[in-house]
């Protein structure tokens, strides 16, 4: 299972939201780059970023400070919030972005999505944010009526590979992770996922470890609030492929 520690950005400056509250935003750091490299030096083996303006205003706001990430580590980085044309996803792939991530584009507008899902093969990574088993849109301010678990099993037949599965409900809470949700989710799909929301610390990383499908799990708050490092997570797991 992957350690993925994760970089939200916003206005230039490393952010948390609360169950994707955009009034409920904390500002952790003005330099991301330089908590990129921190991240890298301590044994990260990949970085997840995401352009939360981009997320909610359907194309990238944090463009310059995802670029600079990319081209200053050597790690693989994958990012998302705000891909939504086959222009942007392109221009990413260009500027070395490992995985793009992509959400809303993938029920708002089908026809992109099957461009896209050609162009990124399996490097493009379909983010699936959800509440009680809805999947919600646009930066998570929209919900739809589609079950998760069903559209995932979908697209996985289309030829889409990599899946995070992310609690909007837990994430930025430090609430602990719904390993039943989970399982359950990855039963009713059938596809592997990279889970993201309510990590809080080393606990809910080894129940994690426990669950069949979970090949990843995202990093967040919990590293921003002082309760641990990354580097003293991969002591206490065993590295980063735990």
């Amino acid at each position: 299972m992957l350690l993925i520690p994760a970089i939200d950005l916003f206005a230039g400056r490393v952010v948390r939201l609360t169950q994707g509250d955009y009034q409920r935003l904390e500002v952790y750091h003005d330099d991301p780059l330089r908590v990129a490299k921190q991240l890298e030096d301590e044994g990260a083996p990949m970085l997840h970023v995401v352009d939360l303006e981009g997320a909610r205003a359907g194309e990238p706001r944090n463009l310059p400070s995802v670029a600079s990430i990319v081209r200053s580590v050597r790690i693989p980085v994958q990012v998302g919030g705000g891909i939504r044309t086959l222009e942007v996803l392109r221009r990413y792939l260009d500027l070395g972005v490992a995985f793009p991530v992509v959400g809303s584009v993938v029920v708002k507008d089908p026809e992109t999505f099957a461009e896209m899902l050609k162009v990124g093969g399996e490097r493009l990574t379909v983010s699936l944010d959800v509440r009680d088993g809805v999947l919600a849109v646009s930066g998570w301010t929209e919900e739809t009526s589609l079950r998760a678990s069903d559209l995932a099993r979908e697209l996985h037949e289309r030829g889409v590979t990599r899946f995070i599965l992310t609690d909007v409900t837990r994430d930025g809470t430090l609430e602990g992770v719904d390993g039943e949700n989970i399982r359950r989710f990855i039963g009713d799909s059938g596809v592997p996922v990279i889970v993201a929301g309510g990590v809080r610390g080393i606990e809910d990383i080894l129940l994690l470890r426990t669950i069949p499908g979970v090949s990843g799990v995202i990093l967040g708050k919990v590293l921003y609030t002082g309760r641990m490092s990354f580097r003293e997570i991969l002591e206490r797991v065993g590295g980063g492929q735990c």
